[in-house]
């Protein structure tokens, strides 16, 4: 029953809406969950301390900026960037839990200041095909409550990956087995995955080899696969390894490093702009996408506008992100695309 609830928890925090051959949008990006002994100030400030390492992680797409010197003045002074927080207790093991919310703008603008990228809320959604060897026992993990997969979900959230785990119905069981997902067997994962509509699919074995986890796998994502391999003294760790080089290479696409140039407009034309709510979505989703500063309109014509972008990056950049979306569709014309609004 724990496990269940924490399951439920995890899922009302990642994911805000899952739509087919779409990005999810994901929430909790600006919050996070760490152990602590007490609710004394020491306690307190040292988990807000670990809390703002995790939130930087998860918004910049890289451990690495935690380490930035011109980050230390912000991670220094964590309370200051504090919108909220509470106590709770862990649903698997009754550990008290310190639970903070920070300022997303705050956050985002420490992050700009220290030139570091800033990776928003529309990321690809993962489908996990993971095999586990439990003793003699070798287990596919679905979406049935169980501690494999809590460990799988854990390590993914710290990173802001949202993830579908299979339903493993009897379709799932003809199409791949066990042993297909344990052997790698490619041409069998992506048949079996075209149901789903991922934007990305992870397939790997996990097992105890010589005192140590293992993981090998596979990660595929914009029609290519690519390995995946970690190793750790615990599954739980290899896991968080293993969603390392996952969010790592997401990261490297969709997460902007804003540029600094005396004139970066770029003039963009939309076509399908047929009623003024169309009008307003767009503006509204523009503004609010990470890649772009602002969004200006310059001339309509019947259902097309012509928009002037300031832009946080290059432009090849900035539509990886927003294709992710799925909204703006490409028309075969440079500049030139359509509005999809659903």
């Amino acid at each position: 029953m724990r496990i269940a609830a924490l399951l439920t928890v995890i899922a009302s925090l990642w994911v805000l809406w899952i739509a087919p051959a779409q990005a999810v949008s994901v929430s909790g990006l600006y919050e996070a969950n760490v152990m602590v002994e007490d609710q004394s100030d020491a306690s307190r400030r040292q988990g807000l301390g670990q809390a703002l390492q995790q939130v930087l992680v998860k918004v910049s797409g890289s451990r690495d900026a935690i380490a930035s010197k011109a980050l230390q003045p912000t991670l220094a002074d964590p309370q200051r960037l504090v919108e909220s927080f509470s106590y709770t207790r862990d649903p698997v093991d009754d550990a008290l839990l310190l639970q903070v919310r920070f300022a997303s703008h705050l956050i985002d603008q420490a992050l700009v200041q220290a030139q570091l990228p800033v990776w928003g809320r529309s990321r690809p959604l993962v489908l996990v095909w993971q095999a586990v060897e439990d003793g003699p026992l070798r287990l596919l993990l679905g979406q049935d409550a169980s501690l494999w997969r809590v460990q799988g979900d854990r390590a993914m959230a710290e990173r802001g990956l949202p993830v579908l785990w299979p339903t493993l119905d009897l379709q799932d069981e003809l199409a791949l087995p066990v042993e297909a997902v344990w052997g790698l067997f490619s041409d069998r994962i992506e048949s079996a995955s075209e149901r789903y509509r991922s934007d990305a699919v992870l397939a790997g074995r996990l097992s105890a080899v010589a005192g140590q986890w293992r993981y090998s796998g596979q990660l595929w994502h914009q029609q290519r696969w690519q390995p995946v391999s970690a190793v750790a003294g615990n599954a739980a760790d290899a896991m968080r390894l293993v969603a390392d080089v996952v969010a790592d290479r997401f990261a490297s696409q969709y997460a902007v490093r804003r540029q600094v140039t005396a004139d970066n407009g770029f003039l963009l034309l939309v076509n399908g702009v047929r009623q003024f709510a169309d009008y307003q979505a767009l503006l509204n989703y523009l503004k609010a996408n990470v890649a772009i500063d602002d969004a200006q309109v310059v001339r309509v014509d019947g259902d097309q506008l012509q928009l002037k972008l300031q832009l946080a990056a290059p432009w090849a950049q900035v539509w990886g992100v927003l294709s992710l979306d799925n909204r703006l569709q490409q028309t075969g014309q440079p500049g030139v695309v359509e509005w999809l609004n659903p």
